[in-house]
C-alpha cells in the first residue's frame, strides 16, 4: 500500500494509460479522482475501483477548458480535503503531420491539451502542495520527449516542452517537498496507438508493444516515497524503442 490515504488526480483517466494508472493507484491505497470527457467510461472505471473496495470519484472535464480543470481540483478538495498526486496524462497525437501539412487550429488544440493543460493543473495544485508540505507531479511524455520521428511537428514539440516544464517545476519547487518527473512510455497498447502498423514492433528490442499496466506500475513508483530522490527526471519505459535510432 505505497499510496495509502493519498489523493491522486488523474487527468486523461478514462482510457488507456490513465485508466490503468487510476486502478494501480487505487490498488496501492490512494483515493483517486478520475477525469476525462467520457462520462460512461469514467463511471465504469470508478465502479471497478469501488468494487475492489477502494475509493474513487469521476469528474467530467475537458482539459482545454480552464474552468473544468479548476472544477476537478475543487472537487478533489471538497471530497477528500487534500491532493497529494497530480498525474497529467491527457494527450492527443497529430497523425505525423509536418509543419507545412499541419493545420494551425489543430496545432493550437494539441498544444492546449498536451502542454497548457498540465501547466494549468500544476498552477492550481502546487499551492496546495506547498501548504501541506509536499506532493508529486507526473507529467506524461513519450519517445518524442527526446527525439524527432515518433510523431509530427506539433506532437514532438509538445512532448519536448513537457520535459522542459517538468524540469523547471522541479527546479522551482523541489525545495518545498514537491517532486516532479516525466514518465515517457513507448509503443503501448492503447486506443491512441490502435491501427499503427505491426512492422514497427519488429524494430523494438523487446519485440512487442508495452502494456498499460506496466506503465502504471512505473507511475506508482514515481508517485510513491520510493522515488523521493528523483527530481526532473525523464523515465523511459519503451522496450528499447529509442536505442540505435538517429
Amino acid at each position: 500500500m505505497k499510496l495509502q490515504d493519498r489523493v491522486a488526480i488523474i487527468f486523461g483517466g478514462t482510457s488507456g494509460l490513465g485508466e490503468a494508472t487510476a486502478k494501480a493507484f487505487a490498488n496501492e491505497g490512494a483515493k483517486v479522482v478520475v477525469t476525462g470527457r467520457d462520462e460512461e467510461d469514467g463511471n465504469r472505471i470508478v465502479k471497478d475501483i469501488k468494487d475492489s473496495n477502494q475509493d474513487a470519484i469521476f469528474v467530467k472535464a475537458d482539459v482545454t477548458e480552464k474552468s473544468d480543470i479548476q472544477a476537478v481540483v475543487d472537487k478533489a478538495l471538497t471530497t477528500y480535503g487534500q491532493i497529494d498526486i497530480l498525474y497529467n496524462g491527457a494527450g492527443i497525437h497529430d497523425a505525423y503531420d509536418n509543419a507545412v501539412e499541419l493545420e494551425e487550429d489543430f496545432y493550437d488544440k494539441l498544444m492546449a491539451i498536451n502542454v497548457k493543460a498540465p501547466y494549468l493543473a500544476s498552477k492550481m495544485v502546487i499551492p496546495h502542495f506547498i501548504k501541506q508540505g509536499g506532493g508529486a507531479i507526473i507529467n506524461v511524455g513519450s519517445q518524442a520527449t527526446q527525439m524527432a520521428g515518433p510523431g509530427g511537428s506539433a506532437y514532438v514539440t509538445s512532448k519536448h516542452a513537457i520535459l522542459g516544464f517538468s524540469k523547471q517545476l522541479a527546479f522551482d519547487f523541489g525545495s518545498q517537498g514537491i517532486k516532479v518527473n516525466t514518465l515517457s512510455p513507448g509503443f503501448i497498447e492503447t486506443p491512441m496507438t490502435e491501427g499503427i502498423e505491426d512492422e514497427r514492433l519488429a524494430r523494438i528490442p523487446a519485440q512487442r508493444a508495452g502494456k498499460p499496466e506496466e506503465i502504471a506500475a512505473l507511475a506508482v513508483f514515481l508517485a510513491s516515497d520510493d522515488s523521493n530522490y528523483m527530481q526532473g527526471a525523464n523515465v523511459l519505459m519503451d522496450g528499447g524503442w529509442v536505442l540505435g535510432r538517429k
